[in-house]
């Protein structure tokens, strides 16, 4: 084993362990001794996201995908979703977008690579892009919960209630007892002003046990019902689930 090989392995390993700090210092060791090593440079990424040095883990990413440049793309996939992570962190979502956009095109039936192009595009506000991709990682990846419940919010987004609400149906089709399906049909509800119908769906949710409950009350698709008595007393009964 080279001396790289040695200090990827070790850097590996402290990642995997929690210690970003000690892969750090092995990333630059080895790279004090190959400059272009390139999974060294995308391990440094790595460490330098952990640590939240973002500025200094896009460089890495960026010099990896410039030393790799004449590599197959997709032996850069690593480095291309690090600087998509990075620049959302940054709220940069341009960047970002463009990042997994590139892994699209390196593999199209990477659903989630999908998924993350629609996000970007919902905080660009691009409806049209949300909804295509979003819609395409259905396809791909149509039976699992949390694509059914992105591709549901997207709808809700572009105001496509009738989809919205049938996706987040098949949620309980396909995963019985799922608190996601009637927590989006909450959210479906209230924003088309049905305010006993979202209470009942999110009640039935609570009973599910919804994840992140301590951001219920703070939920921007209940907002119109914030201070109803009922969503007050169901936001406190779901803390205490």
């Amino acid at each position: 084993m080279d001396q790289a090989a040695e200090h990827r392995t070790r850097a590996n390993a402290y990642l995997r362990g929690g210690d970003a700090t000690a892969a750090l210092k092995e990333c630059d060791d080895g790279l004090a001794k190959k400059k272009d090593n390139l999974p060294l440079l995308i391990l440094r990424g790595n460490a330098l996201f952990e640590l939240d040095r973002l500025d200094e883990s896009r460089k890495a990413y960026e010099r990896a995908v410039e030393v790799g440049k004449d590599e197959e793309q997709r032996s850069l996939s690593e480095a291309f979703l690090g600087i998509a992570m990075v620049a959302s962190r940054q709220h940069d979502w341009p960047a970002a977008k463009k990042q997994f956009e590139t892994l699209v095109a390196v593999n199209p039936k990477d659903a989630i690579s999908h998924l993350n192009v629609a996000r970007m595009c919902l905080e660009m506000k691009d409806l049209a892009c949300a909804v295509s991709h979003g819609e395409e990682a259905g396809k791909l990846r149509g039976n699992e919960e949390p694509v059914l419940y992105t591709l549901g919010t997207i709808y809700l987004a572009a105001d496509k209630g009738k989809e919205a609400e049938m996706t987040f149906q098949h949620i309980c089709e396909v995963i019985p007892g799922a608190a996601s399906c009637p927590y989006g049909l909450a959210l479906v509800a209230a924003k088309a002003g049905d305010k006993a119908k979202a209470i009942a769906q999110l009640e039935e949710a609570v009973k599910r046990k919804v994840p992140n409950p301590d951001k219920l009350s703070i939920e921007p698709g209940f907002a119109a019902i914030k201070d109803d008595p009922a969503f007050v007393a169901l936001a406190e009964k779901a803390k205490q689930k």
